[in-house]
């Protein structure tokens, strides 16, 4: 027979958030209640992450970045660069671009030669052979993604 288990059995405990300080809620099981106060969301030790990957999960963008747009009063989004390193970590992302979704993902095995970086929605499709040629000719309707990057909203992996 099988035991449900309820709230009050689960030993959690309070820790300050990793970015403003406030108090947020970590169980045992190592899931974190988001910050009421600054919205970072919290799975995992993102020093490491940062140090290993270059970015945090879930939010995607570093924990030092992430840091420096709370104190700048900006809200949480990863830059380009971040978005690279997450496309080398999950291998798919999105973004949405003047109200369009945009995918961008590893074709093949990204760990040896063999892959192909994917860029595409609805309208078209491009194909890369390298994280370089992507990052200087991936584009919009001839705008680089790295030149429009401020307008794009919501970079986040599937």
């Amino acid at each position: 027979m099988m035991k449900t288990i309820t709230d009050k059995e689960v030993k959690t405990e309070i820790i300050p958030c990793e970015i403003c300080g406030y108090p947020v809620v970590h169980n045992e099981y190592g899931l974190y209640e988001d910050c009421k106060k600054c919205g970072w969301r919290r799975g995992c030790d993102n020093r490491e992450m940062e140090d290993w990957h270059g970015i945090s999960y879930p939010m995607l963008v570093s924990l030092s970045h992430a840091r420096e747009q709370y104190r700048q009063g900006l809200p949480f989004k990863a830059d380009f660069e971040e978005f690279i390193r997450g496309l080398f970590f999950y291998s798919e992302m999105q973004f949405n671009y003047k109200g369009e979704i945009y995918e961008v993902f590893l074709y093949g095995n990204h760990t040896v030669e063999a892959y192909k970086i994917v860029f595409s929605c609805e309208r078209f499709k491009q194909e890369y052979s390298t994280e370089n040629e992507f990052s200087e000719k991936a584009n919009i309707d001839g705008k680089r993604i790295k030149d429009i990057w401020d307008e794009v909203e919501n970079p986040r992996y599937i």
